[in-house]
């Protein structure tokens, strides 16, 4: 979960295909002000992933270009998720902020340090496929979207594209 977190833009699954035949859509752009406004003019790095009866789109776009991989839904290996929350980092600043503000007896640092741990709180999802690629999406939190998707949530993704996946398995065995 190193890679950069992207905030969620749009987060859409469910165990029926919408409009565009898609169980699962999911997109996310970069974090902060600047990238907002960037992404208001279309021009944001941006991430999707896109889960329709068929394939996985996995898309990352950055300001340089673009990187699409297609996977079919039989050479899926595994799906995951994961969830971090910044316990150490939160209290580390807790404690130096707390410090640098003693004249507020450090209310003011462990305020922005609460603010920091809920604030940066990264939940990734992602998938591997049969030749070991692992694709990934670390989100946070986007209090300008107002998008909050919790563990349940990324669990519910996973449980809707592994059946997705034992459908298509079953589909192909039964041609053999």
């Amino acid at each position: 979960m190193a890679a950069t977190a992207f905030v969620i833009k749009s987060w859409s699954a469910s165990s029926n295909p919408d409009a565009d035949q898609n169980y699962v859509n999911i997109s996310g752009r970069a974090g902060g002000l600047v990238a907002w406004l960037l992404n208001a003019l279309g021009i944001s790095p941006t991430v999707r992933l896109i889960v329709s009866g068929e394939k996985i789109i996995f898309q990352k776009g950055s300001l340089e270009g673009t990187l699409n991989f297609l996977t079919p839904l039989e050479n899926t290996c595994s799906m995951f998720y994961a969830f971090k929350r910044p316990l150490k980092e939160a209290i580390v600043l807790g404690i130096v902020l707390g410090l640098a503000t003693f004249f507020t007896f450090g209310i003011l640092g462990i305020a922005i340090a609460i603010l920091y741990y809920v604030l940066n709180k990264t939940l990734t999802i992602g998938f591997t496929d049969m030749g070991g690629r692992m694709s990934e999406i670390p989100f946070k939190r986007s209090v300008i979207e107002g998008q909050v998707i919790d563990e349940a949530e990324a669990a519910r993704v996973c449980d809707i594209v592994q059946r997705l996946v034992d459908a298509r398995r079953e589909c192909t065995l039964a041609r053999v």
